[in-house]
C-alpha cells in the first residue's frame, strides 16, 4: 500500500494538530487532522487570513485551513527550512492549481482533503496528490468515469484508489478535472494517456513520472504523481 501515514502531535506558532510526514520520491508529503488554530494570523499571510475569514461554512473553513497548513509545512520541509509559515503563501493559478510563494520564490505544491484529513505534497516539477474516502457509490459513477477494463475485478476500495490516481495525475498535468476522465486509462500496469491529457503531457516535454500509493489512514486511499527527473517545462 506504499507509505503509511503515522500521525503524531504537532504544534507551531498559532496552531496544534496531528500530523504525519514522509517522503515520496523527491517530494515532501504532510498530512494533518484535528487542527486547532488558536491564532491563525500567526501562520497565515494577511491575504490568506482574509480569505479564510470570509468562508462561512465550518466544514469548508476547516478544510481550507488544514490544506493551507499542510501545504506550508510541506513547503517549509522541501524548500524553505526555518522560514516562518506566515511568510509562505499558498496562491492559485487561474486554473485553480495551487503553488507556493516565499521571499520571491515560487514552488510547486498539491493539496487534497477528505474525511477530516488534509494532505499536501511539495516538490519539483510534475506533481499531483489526491486522497479520497472509500465508500459505495452510485452505479453511474463507475460507468461514467471508468472504462469496463478499469472496473473489472475491482471493489469499492480499489475503485476509490483508481479515482485518486486519476485526480493526482490530472493535477500533475495542471488540468484538474477539466478533461475527460477517459483521457487517462489506468487499467494496465502503466497509465495510458490520450486526448487533452496526452496533449498536455507532450506540451510539458513528455516527462517520465511515477504514480505511487500511500496510506492516509483507515477508510482512505491516497495516490501521488511526481516526475522521475528534473527538466519539466511550465
Amino acid at each position: 500500500m506504499g507509505e503509511k501515514a503515522v500521525f503524531a502531535a504537532a504544534a507551531g506558532e498559532g496552531f496544534s494538530a496531528a500530523a504525519a510526514r514522509f517522503r515520496a520520491g523527491p517530494c515532501h508529503v504532510v498530512l494533518v487532522k484535528d487542527v486547532r488554530a488558536g491564532a491563525p494570523e500567526a501562520f497565515l499571510t494577511p491575504d490568506e487570513l482574509s480569505a479564510w475569514s470570509a468562508l462561512k461554512v465550518p466544514k469548508r473553513k476547516n478544510e481550507w485551513l488544514g490544506g493551507r497548513l499542510a501545504a506550508k509545512l510541506a513547503g517549509a520541509a522541501a524548500f524553505f527550512p526555518g522560514v516562518p509559515l506566515r511568510e509562505i503563501e499558498v496562491r492559485r493559478e487561474l486554473t485553480g492549481s495551487p503553488f507556493l510563494v516565499c521571499r520571491g520564490e515560487r514552488r510547486h505544491v498539491s493539496i487534497s482533503h477528505s474525511a477530516g484529513v488534509c494532505a499536501a505534497a511539495a516538490g519539483p516539477g510534475f506533481l499531483g496528490l489526491d486522497i479520497e474516502e472509500t465508500a459505495p457509490r452510485h452505479p453511474g459513477w463507475y460507468r461514467d468515469y471508468f472504462s469496463p477494463a478499469e472496473r473489472e475485478g475491482r471493489d469499492d476500495a480499489a475503485m476509490t484508489a483508481l479515482w485518486a490516481a486519476k485526480e493526482a495525475l490530472f493535477k500533475a498535468l495542471g488540468l484538474g478535472l477539466a478533461c475527460d476522465t477517459s483521457d487517462a486509462d489506468l487499467s494496465g500496469p502503466e497509465p495510458v494517456l490520450r486526448g487533452r491529457a496526452l496533449a498536455r503531457w507532450e506540451e510539458l516535454g513528455r516527462p517520465p513520472f511515477s504514480l505511487e500509493p500511500f496510506d492516509p489512514g483507515p477508510g482512505l486511499e491516497g495516490r501521488i504523481v511526481f516526475a522521475k527527473q528534473a527538466g519539466i517545462k511550465r
